[in-house]
């Protein structure tokens, strides 16, 4: 495996597990769910910059910009998830008891994670970038 293919199977995991992950149930309140592409959640905004950071990493594979692409969206992504997780804290934590019954989803932890691969696979992409 060459290094261009192993950096592709990263940003392609990493930018799909953020549109699982936004698919995925982003709260979760005694076995209702709310997932992260309902309405008024921001899921769509995740699956819209991992389709268009993986997109440019693709186009741009062979220069220093395909990181460049892969950090913005893996930062943009962790900064919509992360804000979002936040929120469900703060709306568990204003709801007395029962917002102690309220717990994030799995889907949003996905997406927090693969956002931060992404990211992290961005800086790594353009510390090792080797023209060819």
């Amino acid at each position: 495996m060459t290094r261009q293919q192993a950096f592709f199977g990263w940003v392609v995991c990493s930018a799909g597990l953020m549109v699982v992950g936004a698919f995925g149930p982003w709260v979760e309140l005694l076995g209702l769910t709310a997932r992260g592409t309902d309405s008024g959640n921001d899921g769509w905004l995740v699956i819209a910059v991992a389709v268009v950071a993986g997109a440019i990493f693709l186009w741009q594979r062979r220069t220093i910009r395909a990181g460049a692409a892969a950090i913005a969206g893996g930062v943009l992504g962790a900064i919509i998830t992360i804000y979002d997780r936040s929120n469900v804290g703060d709306a568990a934590g204003e709801s007395g008891q029962v917002g102690e019954l309220v717990q994030v989803g799995w889907g949003l932890n996905v997406a927090i994670v693969a956002s931060i691969s992404l990211a992290i696979a961005g800086v790594v992409w353009v510390l090792t970038f080797q023209e060819s």
